[in-house]
């Protein structure tokens, strides 16, 4: 469905491609904007005070303009078929939930469409009715001024027929949708589609490794179906039996699409504007500000050094940032507790995150950067915890370094996974983000190698490696697998982008969290959060230094992140074969409200005792054989307990200890 950006709630959105773009090249900004004359202007986001920066910026259209986007995918046939005297059309599919009347082909004037009874209808005549999550085959045949149709069971049965006159207007074969593209599209599966136009036969079998926008024929060649804004790839199919679940030992198992009504490719906007950044620009984050007459809208984009300038470098988690990216939070599940008009424009556009579940109640398993993230702003506040989250934290931390001289290299997820250990090698300590979250497996296998050959990590968050995910250009995928924000279905874990599984990092037998981090992700909620306790470990350790002039041993009692340096999400040790033996707790954080339960996916040896025991936050170190160490924190919200300008704590004081040995 095709519609105008609905700008209530945000006057000026947009995104920036690539959002971490290396000193020395080039970025564009695609926007929409209720005000054709508002000003642009580049400004840091990572420093006390926000410093106006002068680059070049070319303008590729005189004034903004409110865009228009297009939700839903379909498939089209490819052109020339629809012109052919004769054809006979058949395709597999399932109806998931559709609430009110869709259009599942369209030829011409013929339009077949499910009514929210489950009836199918010719152009108005009644052809059979169908229920919800059954396969069927649907034949349409266009002969002598006619177009019949046949719906028939997966067995063969015939369900009903209808036969109504061809008027012969010209257009194309769209599966899921109509040609305005003025009403929703189809929520169903889709699988094998067979054409035979003029005595020319085509088979068309979806993969099950996708998203694909461009499909041959199975015998080759042209022409190729074309699918719109990406539906979920391998998603079991008329051939799935339960027995097989993994695509890669037979994909016919997996070679259906699933067409929703909300899904969207990424926006194929044209650019508005283009800036070029110096190749002596600080490595930082920055923001595209756009000043309205509605008021002021801030867009970040990261910049890379283009050599590493320090020893030290952030890993700032926008495989995180793009996974919550506008989420929806229904109420109704979500109690909200504050609010931010990211989520309220997300709510007037239907656009969703990988938090939320599609207009059947499938799950949202892929997303794309090229798309407004209204909620990636540096004033954002989490409706849930009624408190930053994600990166306002980080920049804190950027903050605290800038404002201490402790000069660091920023780089990103996105940077990691397209270059593996080459993007970090050079750096001998790696510092995460608050909420490091989401990891692919190029990502993993380059923090591994990096830690195996020497290098240190910092891993300043909680809940941190948990999810799989992997990338495609500008789209991510996630599988989630049976859990609480929302369960896929049996025997699609698999990714299609890559085949592998995915659902946790903890479920796959290899890069356990545990046996990097030494902590696994234990507890959560918005409760208050808590302050740590040094143990013995802190004082008479290797790794003693770390507390160098901490004055207490109870820290991190205030925070922006509700309260307190341990909270939100935490991690804490596990009596595990993974935890690495020479293991140091340094501090811990207890005495969490009742609120915070332990999650109930996860195994504990002793029971309830155990499980009880775990309602904790644990500040570790180790030093891996390799000569690096690993320094974990594990709480999301250690990042927002930093002290603010003209401010000193000790979260401070052992933040500046960590950095400080390794910056150079």
């Amino acid at each position: 469905m095709k519609t105008l950006l609905n700008h209530a709630s945000m006057a000026a959105v947009g995104y920036l491609e690539p959002w971490s773009v290396r000193a020395g090249s080039k970025t564009q900004a695609f926007l929409s904007c209720v005000d054709p004359a508002a000003a642009i202007a580049i400004t840091t986001l990572d420093r006390d005070n926000a410093e106006r920066i002068e680059w070049t910026i070319e303008r590729h259209e005189p004034t903004f303009s409110v865009r228009s986007y297009t939700l839903g995918s379909w498939i089209e046939l490819p052109d020339g078929i629809a012109g052919a005297g004769k054809i006979d059309l058949s395709f597999e599919i399932l109806f998931t939930d559709n609430t009110e009347t869709k259009p599942v082909v369209s030829l011409g004037s013929f339009l077949l469409a499910l009514d929210h009874a489950g009836q199918l209808l010719a152009n108005g005549q009644l052809v059979a009715g169908v229920r919800r999550e059954r396969w069927y085959r649907i034949r349409i045949s266009r002969a002598l001024n006619s177009i019949s149709c046949v719906v028939e069971t997966e067995a063969g049965d015939v369900v009903g027929d209808c036969k109504v006159a061809d008027d012969g207007q010209p257009g194309g074969i769209l599966i899921g949708a109509e040609p305005s593209l003025s009403s929703k599209t189809l929520n169903a599966r889709i699988g094998r589609i067979r054409v035979e136009a003029d005595e020319t036969v085509r088979e068309w079998h979806f993969p099950a490794r996708g998203p694909v926008s461009a499909l041959a024929p199975v015998t080759g060649g042209d022409p190729e179906l074309v699918i719109h804004n990406a539906p979920t790839f391998a998603v079991a199919s008329a051939r799935f039996t339960g027995g097989i679940h993994d695509p890669r030992l037979d994909p016919t198992h997996f070679d259906a699409v699933h067409l929703h009504d909300d899904d969207f490719g990424g926006f194929d906007w044209s650019a508005d504007l283009s800036i070029e950044v110096p190749a002596d620009a600080r490595s930082g984050v920055y923001a595209l500000e756009i000043t309205s007459s509605e008021g002021v809208e801030r867009l970040p984009f990261f910049v890379r050094p283009r050599q590493a300038q320090s020893t030290v470098g952030v890993l700032l988690p926008t495989a995180t940032y793009l996974a919550y990216a506008d989420e929806q939070l229904p109420p109704h599940r979500y109690p909200w507790h504050g609010s931010d008009r990211g989520h309220l424009f997300a709510i007037d556009n239907n656009f969703l995150s990988l938090y939320d579940t599609h207009s059947d109640l499938s799950g949202v398993s892929l997303t794309s950067s090229r798309r407004p993230r209204a909620t990636l702003r540096d004033d954002y506040h989490y409706p849930l915890s009624n408190s930053p989250h994600l990166l306002p934290v980080d920049l804190q931390l950027l903050k605290f370094c800038g404002r201490h001289g402790l000069d660091v290299d920023l780089l990103t997820d996105h940077d990691l996974d397209a270059e593996g250990v080459a993007a970090i090698e050079r750096y001998q300590l790696l510092l995460t983000g608050s909420h490091p979250e989401y990891w692919s497996s190029n990502m993993m296998k380059g923090l591994e190698t990096y830690v195996q050959s020497g290098g240190s990590v910092g891993y300043l968050g909680g809940n941190g490696f948990y999810w799989v995910v992997a990338f495609q250009d500008d789209k991510m995928e996630l599988r989630r697998g049976k859990n609480d924000i929302w369960s896929g279905r049996p025997g699609e874990i698999h990714m299609a982008m890559t085949s592998e599984p995915g659902g946790n990092w903890e479920d796959r037998g290899r890069h356990h969290p545990q046996a990097l981090l030494g902590v696994t992700y234990v507890i959560m909620s918005f409760g208050p959060s808590r302050p740590y306790r040094r143990l013995e470990g802190s004082h008479h350790s290797e790794f003693a230094w770390i507390f160098d002039g901490v004055t207490s041993d109870v820290f991190g009692e205030s925070g922006t992140v509700l309260g307190g340096a341990a909270g939100y999400e935490v991690d804490a040790v596990l009596r595990s074969g993974e935890t690495p033996e020479n293991l140091v707790r340094l501090a811990v954080a207890d005495g969490f409200d009742e609120s915070f339960q332990v999650r109930p996916d996860l195994w504990v040896a002793d029971g309830e005792a155990e499980r009880t025991a775990l309602r904790r936050s644990d500040m570790t170190a180790y030093r891996h054989e390799s000569g690096g160490f690993v320094f974990s924190v594990s709480s999301v919200a250690w990042i927002g307990a930093l002290p603010g300008p003209e401010e000193d704590n000790d979260v401070g004081r052992i933040m500046r200890n960590l950095i400080g040995k390794f910056v150079r």
